[in-house]
């Protein structure tokens, strides 16, 4: 989402700078300018792979400490005082899942929201699993077809890595136009897991 904020706020500075005059346009400036939307697009991938204080306090861990993981996260819509993180990850033949429910950092220290922090150990056998942890989601075909989808609604961000190779992608539940089936099935979880 971010990304397309960043792509827009480059055309319309491109059009403004169409605008004027060409002695007016500083090549120098657009091109700081473009480094300087790549590096905070940089810092937003960045801030992704850190572990927030909170679900670190709960024993999440690092990304690259197994040998296959996903983790999605579970951002909702308006207001929240928590954010959620599914992380199913494998270290040789064995599988775990674990649900975690953390605060955000504002509210960390705040007692009245202490009962919404929890670490839920999911009992996912590994056939579950399997439908939608796989190499599929290293895919090209991992975006939905339909584009411009406006939803109003938690936004979930997936983060899977088998050995070296890795996929980020963002989606939400009711999104349409997938032909991945691995991330059809991933949705499907999700909608049963999130209504518990």
């Amino acid at each position: 989402m971010k990304h397309t904020l960043n792509i827009l706020l480059l055309i319309l500075t491109l059009v403004s700078c169409k605008n004027q005059s060409k002695s007016e346009l500083n090549k120098v400036e657009l091109k700081k300018e473009i480094a300087q939307i790549e590096k905070e697009e940089l810092k937003e991938v960045n801030k992704l792979k850190t572990i927030p204080n909170d679900l670190r306090k709960l024993g999440a861990f690092d990304f690259f400490d197994s040998d296959e993981i996903m983790r999605i996260w579970r951002f909702p819509e308006g207001g929240a005082v928590f954010e959620e993180l599914i992380e199913i990850k494998r270290n040789g033949k064995e599988w775990s899942s674990i649900r975690y429910t953390y605060l955000l950092d504002e509210y960390i220290d705040k007692p009245e929201y202490q009962k919404f922090r929890k670490k839920q150990t999911l009992k996912l056998k590994k056939e579950q699993i399997l439908e939608f942890i796989n190499k599929k989601l290293l895919q090209e075909n991992i975006k939905p077809t339909k584009e411009d989808q406006i939803c109003l609604c938690d936004i979930y961000l997936a983060e899977y890595r088998l050995n070296n190779e890795q996929n980020y992608f963002e989606f939400f539940l009711r999104e349409e136009g997938n032909k991945n089936i691995s991330k059809v099935n991933l949705m499907k979880f999700l909608n049963e897991i999130i209504s518990e």
